[in-house]
């Protein structure tokens, strides 16, 4: 019986030793362990410093270098397009077909070679060709090439503005009179008219320009500041376009721009 408490009592302390050991152990592993850890975080810390990054646990987010910070400013939204404002109300370089939206009113008007011609001669024939979208259109500036193809005593080849009907419509024309003499004529939709001597030359190409604003109607040719011709209207709006009489014209490059 003696023998057997004895065995006992050794078998006890054993195992309290082994405990001990076990949770020495333990304790120890988890020491290496946590010494482990922060020396491989302050490797890490001191070579960001070293470097000039940031700490390396840190998140994505807060990752950002100097550079771009400067090149993007947090909460700060970016600038819209600017509005870019252009007056142009309409343009038509006659390149490829006759033009759509465009009446006319007689047979003749072709389109050939990126030009606009009007071939129809016969007198009391309504010639006009004018844009059918522009009648509603009030102040604006009209340019276009403007060529006389042949001469004839009382003949001209016209810009139309302020267009309403055939009979009331400005015109900035290229006019030879009766007498074979050669002028710049400005018509108002009254049939008001105003003259400047300019002797243009058969199939030469002029730019005429017509402005439209208000109640005054201007007529010139770009180029000759000496031809400009003014008169006043009623007619308020209309739309624009081109006519020929007795001869043939060509018309080419249609611009209008909106006057401020």
């Amino acid at each position: 019986m003696k023998e057997s408490t004895t065995i006992n009592i050794q078998e006890w302390k054993q195992q309290k030793r082994r405990g001990r050991r076990l949770l020495f152990g333990l304790i120890g592993g988890a020491a290496v362990l946590l010494l482990l850890c922060g020396i491989v975080n302050f490797t890490f810390f001191a070579t960001g410093m070293i470097f000039g990054n940031v700490w390396p646990f840190s998140s994505q987010t807060n990752n950002v270098s100097p550079n771009m910070i400067a090149a993007y400013q947090v909460n700060q939204p970016a600038q819209p397009d600017p509005i870019v404002y252009d007056a142009r109300l309409y343009k038509q370089s006659f390149d490829g077909r006759n033009p759509s939206g465009w009446q006319t009113f007689s047979d003749g008007w072709d389109v050939q070679n990126g030009v606009y011609y009007g071939t129809n001669t016969r007198s009391s024939v309504p010639t006009d060709a004018i844009y059918s979208s522009g009648f509603g259109w009030q102040n604006y500036t009209v340019e276009a090439d403007v060529t006389a193809m042949s001469a004839k005593a009382s003949s001209n080849v016209q810009l139309l503005f302020r267009y309403q009907a055939q009979n009331e419509t400005g015109r900035c024309s290229l006019l030879t009179n009766e007498n074979g003499q050669r002028y710049l004529l400005l018509v108002t939709p009254e049939e008001e008219k105003r003259t400047q001597t300019f002797h243009y030359v058969t199939g030469e190409t002029y730019r005429l320009r017509a402005t439209a604003d208000n109640h005054t109607l201007t007529c010139e040719i770009i180029g000759y500041p000496d031809t400009r011709l003014t008169a006043t209207t009623n007619v308020l709006n209309g739309t624009v376009g081109f006519k020929n009489r007795h001869i043939s014209g060509a018309f080419d490059n249609l611009e209008v721009v909106l006057l401020d």
